[in-house]
């Protein structure tokens, strides 16, 4: 894991524990939701109506936690 996912485990993980919803920015598109569970190198988000996403850490440019 690199030095940049570690600091976005980081992220996700504390909206994870304060219950917040994240906008998260990969190459093609931003996804916004809940955080279900960070798990080695996968962040795995709740989207409203369309179920949980599995996104790769490294494939994240930037996450804004909302709220």
């Amino acid at each position: 894991m690199t030095i940049a996912a570690k600091e976005i485990s980081n992220e996700l993980m504390s909206a994870y524990k304060d219950g917040k919803l994240v906008s998260i920015q990969i190459p093609d598109e931003t996804i916004t939701g809940g955080v279900a569970a960070v798990n080695d190198d996968q962040a795995f988000i709740k989207r409203p109506a369309k179920g949980v996403m599995v996104i790769k850490l490294d494939d994240i440019r930037k996450v804004t936690v909302l709220n």
